[in-house]
């Protein structure tokens, strides 16, 4: 599922004014001083971590390249082609009415109120098609009908790393690796991003790398995985992970939903198997939708010259820039460009905020006024 990234996407081209017309509160963009980036940059590339675990679906890895999955919401992938499933319902009944009053009795044995009948059926299935492909046809290809899965693939050799997207959520891109920023909050993905200044482009762009987790640890251990492998010598510096295939294969399609859940489920009581069992028949209906899904959709391919890159005599991709989106998209970029304009120095002091109250003097009755 594809929906966090198209969200940021739309973040990041959709004027003020359309923002503020399609959310509750106004929208205001936080400012961004470089004194605290920097120092957060700092923090983040100086950080290390004792174990180095990798846990993510990995597609191919050499001392060229690692290849892994990437891509928020992953786990609650299949709902949106259930939901899909539903609008063709209306319809295939539909065809199926009109088909047996034409095979059985035919459209001359059929009186006016037959006839009208039919003719109505066959009008609302259409009805729902066409407001299925007009308002929410774009939302099924969050998941289906484009590429399978979204990647990321750092190459040791380039030191670049490389996102495969689809247009709707940003296309691929071609970023730095010595500029690269990770967080790793529980409950979510390990997020990698990069945000100006810090970023060839003047807008962000996060992922979110991997398994969903609730453990921060886990998280740690994959970031250290992949930066041993970019920094200190790929498979010389950690093991060879295990490979996943790129086939829609029913496993992880069913699996998926307990990639944050398996921790919990682990040291959970017999209530809480009992409730997974009572709630099984809804995840199995969202796994089956979540392998429909992965078999309505292709196999990413990457452009020949980053297939090619790192290899011997072979060129470099140069950075994705501004100037690599249509002009319809970079006009819109480039009008949103005052939301990451870095501010020199640093923010100005919060005012201090006591907890305290200040005590009001008691006055007596005999007090004069």
């Amino acid at each position: 599922m594809y929906l966090t990234e198209w969200i940021i996407w739309l973040s990041n081209i959709k004027s003020d004014t359309w923002i503020n017309a399609h959310s509750d509160e106004p929208y205001e963009a936080t400012p961004i001083y470089e004194d605290p980036a920097r120092s957060e940059q700092n923090r983040a590339h100086a950080q290390r971590f004792s174990k180095a675990k990798i846990r993510s679906p990995v597609y191919a890895c050499d001392n060229t390249i690692l290849e892994m999955r990437c891509g928020g919401m992953e786990e609650k992938r299949g709902f949106i082609t259930f939901i899909s499933a539903l609008f063709f319902l209306p319809m295939a009944g539909a065809v199926r009415g009109v088909h047996i009053d034409l095979t059985h009795f035919g459209w001359s044995s059929l009186d006016a109120w037959d006839a009208a009948y039919t003719t109505f059926d066959f009008l609302l299935g259409l009805s729902f098609l066409y407001v299925y492909f007009k308002y929410l046809f774009r939302f099924t290809r969050l998941e289906s009908l484009t590429s399978r899965h979204l990647l990321i693939r750092f190459n040791r050799i380039t030191r670049q790393v490389y996102l495969h997207r689809p247009p709707s959520c940003g296309g691929i891109a071609v970023l730095p690796w010595d500029d690269i920023h990770h967080d790793a909050v529980p409950g979510v993905n390990l997020v990698v991003g990069w945000y100006p200044p810090y970023s060839p482009l003047p807008f962000p762009n996060m992922v979110f790398v991997g398994k969903k987790s609730v453990s921060e640890f886990d998280m740690k251990a994959e970031w250290e995985y992949i930066r041993r492998y970019m920094d200190e010598g790929g498979l010389d510096a950690v093991s060879l992970p295990r490979l996943s295939s790129h086939l829609p294969l029913p496993w992880p399609a069913f699996a998926a939903q307990f990639e944050a859940l398996g921790p919990y489920l682990r040291h959970s009581g017999p209530l809480t198997w009992l409730g997974m069992l009572l709630i099984s028949p809804a995840l199995l209906v969202i796994g089956l939708g979540h392998w429909v899904s992965l078999m309505l959709c292709w196999r990413p391919r990457w452009p020949k010259i980053i297939r090619e890159a790192g290899l011997p005599g072979k060129p470099t991709p140069p950075l994705t820039t501004i100037d690599d989106y249509p002009p319809e998209v970079r006009a819109a970029l480039l009008e949103n460009t005052h939301r990451w304009v870095v501010r020199p120095g640093s923010p100005p002091p919060r005012p201090k905020f006591s907890l305290t109250r200040r005590k009001r003097p008691r006055v007596s009755p005999r007090d004069p006024v």
